[in-house]
């Protein structure tokens, strides 16, 4: 009898980590969701600066995805490039970023898988200074 509880007990766990690893699959498929546990961290809720430390990206997302080496420099920044997101996940949150946190969201390519598989195989070496340079190319 024991031993039977035991095996009925261990049967339910395993079933419960079954349906939680499936919804953490599901959810991990929102973008919402995966600006929450692989960007907000740094980039706070509505993409704004924390001073010293990480820049806002609130000004810079919908400029930055109308030029190529800005949409190149938003897949290959660390927490992208390197994230556990697929290739397709991560063009869409990059699309939901731009949609969702820019300060006046406009018409813009979306991100693709094939763009973002691409541009994931090229590391960015000085990320401040690639940054700085796309800066200057915004300017008027």
């Amino acid at each position: 009898m024991r031993q039977r509880s035991t095996l009925l007990f261990h049967a339910g766990l395993l079933h419960a980590g079954l349906a939680c690893a499936a919804l953490a699959s599901a959810q991990a498929l929102e973008p919402s969701m995966n600006y929450t546990l692989q960007c907000m961290g740094c980039h706070t809720p509505d993409g704004s600066a924390v001073p010293d430390r990480v820049p806002a990206i609130r000004t810079t997302l919908l400029p930055f995805a109308g030029m190529p080496a800005g949409r190149q420099f938003l897949v290959q920044v660390p927490g992208a490039a390197q994230s556990t997101l697929s290739n397709a996940e991560l063009a869409e949150l990059l699309n939901w970023m731009i949609e969702n946190l820019s300060i006046d969201p406009g018409r813009f390519t979306r991100f693709t898988e094939k763009e973002v598989a691409g541009y994931r195989k090229q590391v960015i070496v000085d990320v401040r200074a690639t940054r700085k340079r796309l800066l200057a190319a915004m300017s008027p």
